[in-house]
């Protein structure tokens, strides 16, 4: 090791142990949060070999008539190739929740945090889409502080660039293909409507094999906005204790326009996340059943969007030669959801 290399590991080393350590206790299972307008999803995304990747969101709602609806959708995507989609939705009762909350099936869709690993599958015929993830339990899972959000808004990083194992079939493939690649889930619940609360939110997640990041970015509907960084490194998280961002404005201005970057600033530790133009957009209302579509499009137009990020992260360390400022890079998914269109404008918040 190089003296200049040693000094950037000490002054890692110092810096990643200033920032405070985050409290454990994520508990994947469903909260079924209570009141008319409650519901709570799980988003995953897996970035897998040879350019695969797969979508999906599972979610319970009271909306509309009756209460507990559910949903489960998502995509397939390969390259040159166009998103093969998979959806299924159950009203209440025609759908299963384990006891303890932590398998849920909706119809061929199969999302299970019950045993030593976790399981995500689509096993359906009809569409000819079968997809198996498998994962184990990420141990740097936390919930972000409830003053990182709007109030009445929780979120859970169940998993950030986690390995996992993968079997892909869709209808013009011979055969099933086996990957690796890495995945990351969050689980957002509320007990009022996601839109009174949350009007535009980006969340970031690395891909690669190095300290693994995310990044949480809402704006509510009053133009505030909160922000969140998780940085794990081996078996520790850490996070700083405050968090400015900013967008910097989008290449082309409309109702739902993706930045061209955001910039993050914690003191010590600053970042920057550059996004590529959009590699999936959809209708989020599209997968769900006609009344519960009509109820949701009554409050606005959602609309969600996947793009590459570059994640760069600098911990600045003391002016001094032998403790030179530390940065990590690397590739990252990001994801933007809109509960609302936003003002068409160049510099849109």
């Amino acid at each position: 090791m190089t003296r200049g290399s040693r000094a950037r590991g000490l002054a890692f080393a110092a810096l990643w142990l200033a920032l405070p350590q985050l409290a454990r206790a994520v508990d994947p299972a469903a909260k079924l949060p209570a009141g008319g307008s409650a519901s709570e999803y799980w988003d995953l995304v897996a970035q897998l070999g040879d350019g695969f990747r797969v979508t999906a969101r599972f979610i319970i709602t009271n909306e509309g008539p009756g209460e507990r609806s559910a949903a489960a959708f998502g995509h397939v995507l390969r390259p040159g190739a166009e998103p093969v989609v998979f959806q299924n939705a159950r009203r209440e009762g025609m759908w299963r929740l384990a006891s303890d909350g932590r398998r849920i099936e909706i119809g061929s869709s199969h999302l299970d945090f019950s045993g030593a690993a976790s399981h995500f599958e689509v096993d359906n015929d009809k569409r000819a889409v079968k997809v198996f993830l498998d994962w184990n339990a990420d141990p740097n899972a936390r919930s972000v502080p409830a003053a990182a959000l709007p109030p009445g808004y929780a979120v859970d990083v169940l998993a950030v660039a986690r390995p996992v194992r993968a079997k892909v079939q869709v209808a013009d493939m011979t055969a099933p293909r086996t990957f690796e690649g890495r995945l990351s889930l969050t689980h957002t619940w509320m007990q009022v409507a996601e839109s009174g609360l949350v009007l535009r939110r980006i969340d970031v997640t690395s891909v690669g094999d190095g300290p693994a990041a995310f990044v949480l970015d809402a704006l509510d509907p009053a133009g505030k906005r909160f922000s969140w960084l998780l940085i794990a490194d081996g078996n520790a998280v850490r996070s700083p204790d405050r968090l400015d961002s900013r967008v910097e404005s989008s290449r082309m201005p409309g109702s739902y326009p993706i930045p061209s970057a955001l910039v993050l600033d914690a003191g010590a530790v600053r970042g920057r996340v550059n996004f590529g133009p959009p590699w999936l957009e959809v209708d989020p209302l599209a997968a769900l059943p006609s009344i519960l579509r009509m109820v949701y499009s009554l409050r606005g137009r959602p609309h969600r969007s996947w793009a590459e990020a570059a994640l760069e992260l600098e911990f600045i360390g003391v002016p001094q030669p032998e403790h030179p400022t530390v940065r990590i890079a690397g590739d990252a998914i990001a994801s933007f959801s809109f509960l609302d269109a936003l003002p068409p404008s160049p510099s849109s918040p």
